[in-house]
């Protein structure tokens, strides 16, 4: 008998996050850390989710309004951390109101993309723990497509 990877069950970690009334995570293995929201120095004629850039240990890492690229409207004055991801060596930090802490879940916790067509292919589906919905981002996905409109 054959083994579909895709019925294989794997367990992984997630960062969750909320921003608006929605709660998100992104993969574990591209979260560098989680920082309090310092001042963020604007960028003149940066893309308008580009919020601007931090500087992070001597490390200038542009802040990019999460929301703006999930195309969702959020009071900016509620953002209080910054969630810092790695992927293909850029570096580059999140808007996030707040911090709910590290998700463990598997693959069957996962409901497809069908349901997040909101999204797109920047959400990898919803993780469902309890009476918890999180949508579950993809980090690549993201930085990619921020990347390419030039980051």
């Amino acid at each position: 008998m054959e083994v579909n990877e895709k019925d294989v069950v794997r367990e992984f970690e997630a960062l969750s996050f909320s921003i608006g009334d929605q709660e998100m995570a992104f993969d574990v293995d591209y979260v560098e850390q989680v920082i309090d929201k310092p001042e963020i120095t604007p960028v003149p004629k940066s893309k308008p989710m580009i919020k601007g850039i931090i500087n992070l240990r001597g490390r200038i890492v542009p802040i990019i309004d999460l929301a703006g690229v999930l195309e969702s409207h959020v009071d900016e004055s509620k953002y209080e951390s910054i969630v810092v991801v790695k992927y293909n060596d850029i570096e580059a930090g999140f808007l996030v109101e707040s911090v709910k802490g590290v998700l463990r879940a598997s693959t069957n916790e996962v409901e497809g993309i069908g349901s997040l067509e909101k999204y797109g292919d920047k959400s990898k589906g919803l993780i469902k723990k309890g009476n918890r919905l999180v949508v579950y981002l993809e980090v690549s996905k993201i930085i990619d497509e921020i990347a390419e409109e030039g980051l």
